[in-house]
């Protein structure tokens, strides 16, 4: 019923919709709600390459406000804990410096359970305006993804609402199985360890 509903806002209010999906869809800490799914059904039906834009600026705008949310949870966990781990963490978001920034990116740009990753941070006290800036790249570029998946479909089976929910079933479930066999974990590690330059 809940992901009903959420597919009805897409489709009743456009853009907007996009927006308040991908916000619901990323609040929920530890969530798996597939709210690109409904993007990709709903980027079917798209043609023009602004229109893909504009709604990948404001899924990803949607998105990771979702994730500030989930931030400022790990924020309120630094009441229960030692000034002196306080002071550990500190001292790694300092010694990792962009470092951090770029594995927001990649972690809200891919399929990563992010969540792992952005509660740790909010306990240590990571900058909410440097987390939105990163997680909002991110989110663009997946929703992005996502948006111009929807239309290869549409242009590869043409306007028939069945054969693109079928094909964007087979072809998601394709993207599932690379996504599990891909170490994605591995290669974050890669690249916060050595670099995008090194990593490349």
């Amino acid at each position: 019923m809940f992901l009903e509903n959420m597919e009805r806002l897409i489709y009743i209010y456009g853009p907007v919709g996009v927006f308040l999906v991908s916000f619901l869809g990323n609040v929920i800490p530890y969530s798996t709600i597939p709210y690109l799914i409904f993007i990709v059904h709903y980027g079917a039906t798209f043609s023009e390459p602004l229109s893909i834009i504009e709604i990948a600026i404001l899924g990803g705008v949607g998105a990771a406000l979702g994730k500030v949310i989930v931030l400022l949870i790990g924020t309120a966990t630094r009441k229960i804990i030692p000034e002196t781990a306080k002071k550990s963490m500190k001292l790694f978001i300092k010694l990792a410096g962009k470092s951090v920034f770029i594995a927001i990116l990649a972690f809200a740009a891919t399929p990563l359970p992010d969540d792992i990753l952005y509660i740790p941070l909010g306990a240590m006290g990571y900058s909410p305006f440097k987390f939105f800036i990163a997680t909002t790249i991110g989110k663009t570029i997946i929703t992005y993804v996502a948006l111009l998946f929807g239309e290869i479909i549409r242009y590869l089976v043409g306007e028939s609402s069945i054969e693109v929910s079928i094909v964007a079933i087979i072809a998601t479930l394709a993207l599932m199985l690379l996504i599990v066999k891909v170490n994605w974990e591995l290669m974050i590690d890669e690249i916060v360890s050595k670099g995008w330059k090194k990593f490349i």
